[in-house]
């Protein structure tokens, strides 16, 4: 994969998002080990194929850059942005909104402000929607893994936390497939202060809420890693039990991490999730965590 080094072109394009990269839940952090369920492994010929950033001059609200059509929105409040109030131009400063340097869509998300039903975390983050006339809890705005989908991501982290709780400090939560009441996965970013770089890990959950990790998908030990405004890419993919996810550095090959998933959440409504999930409730008031997305696309066959 290859990154352009200037904000070039941006699109709205179908249930797609596209724009231009500039290169420059509730649980605890595991330790870093290669202990955890299924397998990881470099895969110098595995991409995430993105669709290429094109052109859309303008408008610097998110919603008039990117398609965001089928998306609604939760903020550090703890207040759904529903998906007709988002088309309509909304943007919030300081939590979600574009960066005009870029063109990116910034998600900004303070350690200590409101939280949702189910969770002591805040957040700035988009709610897949694919029929966003009904309800979020229809049918028809969820799928199930035997039909199957795929999120793709384009995206730097800007800022981690950096005070409070060491066990919470330096990790977010970038994506997810979640279902009824558990996460089919969460895709963690996390950087602590002492560490140059952070490393990339999978939250996985049982029907039951049974918490398990994945080892490293991308470690950060020796030099390794992806540093705070490296721009990556990452793919999370269900089809039947089987979960994939890759994750492609700015440089460097790609990691591929797959595993089964608890064959419990046959039949239940899933539905994907992307943008901050701010891990840590704790430390200074001014202590936040961001992060810029360049291209969002969700599939489903």
């Amino acid at each position: 994969m290859s990154f352009p080094s200037t904000v070039r072109r941006i699109e709205r394009a179908g249930p797609w998002i596209y724009a231009a990269a500039l290169c420059a839940c509730a649980v605890q952090s595991p330790p870093s080990s290669d202990d955890g369920p299924g397998s990881v492994r470099l895969s110098p010929d595995v991409h995430v194929p993105l669709a290429p950033a094109v052109l859309r001059p303008g408008e610097a609200v998110p919603a008039r850059r990117f398609d965001l059509a089928r998306w609604k929105l939760t903020i550090p409040s703890g207040e759904d942005i529903q998906v007709d109030e988002l088309n309509a131009g909304y943007s919030l400063p300081g939590a979600f909104y574009i960066d005009p340097e870029t063109g990116g869509m910034v998600f900004r998300v303070p350690n200590r402000a409101g939280t949702t039903e189910n969770s002591t975390y805040s957040r700035t983050e988009l709610r897949e929607m694919r029929l966003p006339t009904e309800s979020a809890k229809a049918d028809a705005n969820n799928w199930t893994m035997e039909q199957g989908g795929t999120l793709k991501a384009r995206l730097r982290v800007d800022a981690v936390s950096t005070t409070g709780d060491p066990d919470k400090v330096g990790r977010i939560v970038i994506g997810q497939i979640h279902g009824p009441d558990s996460e089919v996965i969460r895709l963690y970013y996390r950087k602590k202060p002492d560490e140059p770089k952070g490393r990339i890990y999978a939250g996985l959950d049982s029907v039951d809420n049974d918490n398990t990790y994945s080892p490293d998908i991308v470690g950060n030990a020796n030099g390794a890693g992806i540093a705070l405004g490296e721009v990556f890419a990452y793919q999370i993919r269900l089809r039947g039990e089987q979960l994939s996810v890759i994750v492609e550095p700015e440089s460097g090959p790609a990691s591929l991490y797959t595993v089964s998933i608890d064959p419990a959440y046959a039949g239940l409504n899933l539905y994907f999730k992307a943008g901050v999930y701010n891990q840590n409730n704790t430390g200074d008031a001014g202590d936040y965590a961001q992060a810029t997305f360049f291209a969002l696309e969700t599939s489903h066959p």
